[in-house]
């Protein structure tokens, strides 16, 4: 696994469930794309990640309704893939992040949203719940995640 910082919109409201043990996790998945415009001033799209984006504990309850499709956030976390074969039996790969932190980003529209600072402020710390088992990252949106 490697560590990952991305930056892109959700692409569906993220889901909170609860494993047979009762802990709680949450799925959603991200999406950035870079575009340019052509010579006809037509917009073409360059190139799109997507990531599956799966958050675990206390932290996934804490997000729990504040991440609606559209959403621009930052995710910090674990970053792996998987193999996996298509219903026509031809191999893919999935992109996936055990996500340890969120920034929700402010709105382009001018509403919405939080700044890294009310999210901080919000979580008690860095990307983290108040209280939450997976430690401190620092006091602002400069601050770096130990990974």
């Amino acid at each position: 696994m490697a560590d990952i910082k991305f930056t892109g919109n959700l692409g569906r409201d993220a889901e909170l469930k609860y494993t047979k043990a009762g802990s709680p996790v949450m799925s959603f998945s991200v999406a950035d794309s870079k575009s340019r415009k052509t010579e006809s001033g037509d917009w073409e799209t360059l190139a799109e990640q997507w990531l599956n984006c799966t958050i675990w504990g206390s932290l996934a309850e804490h997000y729990d309704g504040k991440l609606p499709k559209g959403t621009r956030v930052t995710i910090y976390g674990e970053f792996y893939s998987r193999k996996y074969e298509n219903k026509d039996g031809t191999p893919g790969v999935s992109l996936d992040v055990n996500v340890k932190g969120v920034d929700i980003m402010p709105s382009r529209k001018g509403g919405g949203g939080r700044s890294s600072d009310e999210t901080a402020a919000a979580t008690g710390s860095w990307g983290n719940t108040a209280g939450g088992d997976s430690g401190s990252w620092g006091n602002g949106p400069d601050s770096e995640p130990p990974f």
